[in-house]
């Protein structure tokens, strides 16, 4: 599946994943016209003349043919700033080790 930027231009690289993220969508390669039905006469095999209507190409309505592809979006510097924050479990860690580190502090000041 194609990649393309949010310009519509076709990545060659695989993109940053951690600075943005992908859209799956679709892309019009191509549209086609509607199509007259096109049919002649032909006289029936057996018969003085008669004749019947052959059809030669149908008559078919305009279509758009599309492709899969991908969006990449970079994120935005709020995102990007969201997405670094530090999540409930990693604060926590930290305030424990801080918490640690005092107690560790304070007691071996005591025994001095």
């Amino acid at each position: 599946m194609n990649v393309y930027d949010e310009s519509g231009q076709l990545l060659t690289v695989a993109p940053d994943l951690t600075k943005g993220w992908l859209e799956v969508t679709q892309r019009l390669v191509q549209h086609h016209p509607a199509q007259e039905e096109k049919s002649h006469m032909e006289v029936m095999p057996g018969t003085t003349g008669l004749r019947h209507l052959v059809i030669d190409q149908p008559a078919r309505d305009a279509w758009d043919e599309y492709e899969a592809v991908q969006v990449y979006h970079p994120y935005t510097s709020e995102e990007l700033a969201e997405h670094n924050k530090p999540t409930m479990e990693q604060r926590m860690e930290a305030a424990e080790t801080a918490l640690l580190e005092m107690m560790l502090q304070q007691g071996g000041a005591a025994h001095v």
